[in-house]
């Protein structure tokens, strides 16, 4: 397992870029044509990659009120770490931003839904996704990945900064902040980084575990018509009671989804 958490910058662009959607395709196969809803899509570097795949258009759904020039911002990023966009990007990607909860779109709107390490911050999970299973058309598909779960030992996002294992199911929040401003302290161009994004994050985390998400999937109206777990080889000899053993060792998951249509 890599101990690092948060890749360099060139690597970040590149695999969000690259590898993202690449894996979405060999896992879920071809998406070409689809209308594409990216829940939790932060900056829109995966939006871009998925344009290569052939699909129709790409919406990226989020939290922030973005600038109206965002996609031009995320083109000349791409460019300055030398990839070059696609062409016609303007008139297939569009962003929206929402409250958490309540989708800016109407029934049946969209193809495929894809969400890559969001779900860990989601506040109201059954929500939500009774809000994907609305947009989605009646053959539509969701491929959801999340990394990490809450209970794993990267389940803080802190394990590059803090390394007391597990430490999310025994630190408090104060706990964790004030070794955060001692990381600062160590690292002072890092202050912006860290206090301004890293540990508002982690105060955003639900705490679930793979179990946990995958009943809410089915009460939502899916069938999880694919899964795979990602795991390593872990040393849990520091892992606080009463944490189940599955809780520990699923780190992440790979999921497509199938909408259940109620019969009428």
């Amino acid at each position: 397992m890599c101990d690092t958490f948060i890749p360099e910058a060139a690597a970040w662009v590149s695999s969000h870029y690259y590898d993202v959607p690449n894996e979405t395709v060999e896992f879920c196969g071809s998406i070409a044509g689809a209308t594409v809803l990216n829940l939790g899509c932060g900056e829109m570097l995966t939006d871009f990659g998925l344009l290569r795949h052939d699909v129709k258009k790409v919406t990226g759904l989020d939290l922030d009120n973005r600038t109206s020039d965002h996609l031009e911002l995320v083109a000349k990023k791409l460019q300055q770490n030398g990839i070059l966009p696609a062409a016609d990007y303007q008139d297939r990607l569009a962003y929206r931003f929402y409250d958490g909860q309540k989708f800016p779109f109407g029934d049946g709107e969209f193809d495929f839904l894809f969400s890559w390490s969001a779900f860990e911050h989601v506040h109201n999970v059954p929500r939500v996704l009774s809000e994907i299973h609305r947009v989605l058309r009646d053959d539509g598909r969701a491929f959801i990945q999340v990394y990490p779960w809450y209970h794993t030992f990267q389940g803080s996002h802190l394990s590059d900064f803090i390394r007391e294992p597990y430490l999310q199911l025994t630190r408090s929040h104060e706990w964790v902040r004030e070794r955060l401003e001692e990381y600062v302290s160590a690292h002072p161009g890092s202050k912006d980084l860290i206090l301004g994004h890293i540990y508002r994050e982690y105060l955003s985390l639900n705490g679930y575990s793979a179990d946990h998400f995958y009943s809410d999937l089915v009460d939502a109206g899916f069938q999880v018509t694919k899964a795979r777990v990602i795991s390593y080889d872990l040393d849990l000899s520091e892992l606080p009671p009463p944490t189940k053993f599955s809780e520990a060792m699923i780190c992440g998951t790979k999921m497509l989804l199938q909408k259940r249509i109620a019969p009428a």
